[in-house]
């Protein structure tokens, strides 16, 4: 079994999370690149070259291997009401990729764009909104494909927002008609929908599923608690991906509280490791 945990989530070992990460049966990561005001994003080209050259280093040592890389989310992103903020976000995403394929990941998930608000729905721009993300993913998807990297569409829990549920995000992909344009799974974004379940929208992306985001919650909030610690449905889940074949990464976006002294710390995010095995049913 491939399993894989959001780098930050190991992040209290610093400089020696990748170590650590294998060390409790992490051998992927998915690496973030989300916040636009970190180095990645800010540092000079020499400065971005040492940077990717010290962290390929630190990957190396460890034997973890970037299996996915999240896309720039932040506040700043959700302004694209002008040709400026879009060329603005347009660039933050092309330098996204290129970070990514550089640290040897053909993986990057990305939120859909939000330019008229996250209640689409309900100001009645729903429409604006998939034209604008089609014409915007088309206009990045040739730049992905020049990078080897697969963008990959990760469903929302904006409950008011148009391209948020997994048939939404389904019919952009399909739209979109590219082996390099696939779907990150969230199963926490997933829960939070009444009516919907985690086995039926893996069923629903089958083949086009191509990276995953693990964590739990009460069926209302995005609170990104261990699997179990919520109501979604995880039976079901590991079934669903036997019946599709998944063969991809198995991984968690949660982790246990830093604040953990670092004994139970470790025991939580082994914790994590035979949760998945017993999702799995391995």
């Amino acid at each position: 079994m491939k399993l894989g945990i959001t780098e930050t989530s190991i992040g209290k070992y610093g400089a020696d999370r990748f170590k650590k990460m294998a060390e409790l049966g992490f051998g992927y990561a998915d690496f973030q690149l989300a916040q636009t005001k970190d180095a990645w994003y800010t540092a000079d080209e020499d400065t971005l070259l040492r940077m990717i050259a010290e962290t390929n280093n630190a990957l190396s040592d460890a034997g973890v291997i970037v299996h996915q890389a999240h896309g720039p989310w932040d506040q700043s992103t959700l302004q694209q009401s002008t040709p400026e903020e879009r060329a603005a976000r347009m660039n933050e995403m092309r330098r996204s990729i290129r970070i990514t394929a550089m640290l040897g990941c053909k993986n990057w998930v990305i939120h859909p764009n939000m330019p008229f608000g996250t209640h689409d729905l309900d100001n009645g721009r729903a429409e604006e909104t998939w034209e604008y993300n089609l014409s915007f993913m088309q206009e990045l998807l040739p730049f992905a494909k020049e990078q080897g990297v697969t963008i990959c569409l990760e469903n929302m829990p904006m409950v008011r927002f148009s391209i948020s549920k997994p048939a939404e995000i389904l019919k952009f992909v399909r739209e979109m008609g590219d082996d390099n344009f696939k779907i990150c799974l969230d199963t926490g974004h997933v829960n939070v929908f009444e009516g919907l379940n985690l086995g039926d929208a893996v069923r629903l992306f089958g083949n086009e599923l191509r990276a995953m985001h693990v964590h739990d919650n009460d069926g209302r909030r995005d609170s990104h608690q261990f699997p179990y610690f919520g109501t979604a449905g995880w039976e079901d889940f590991g079934a669903a991906l036997r019946e599709i074949g998944y063969d991809g990464v198995f991984s968690f976006e949660t982790g246990p509280s830093w604040d953990m002294p670092q004994p139970l710390f470790d025991d939580a995010c082994r914790l994590l490791v035979t949760t998945a095995h017993h999702i799995l049913g391995a």
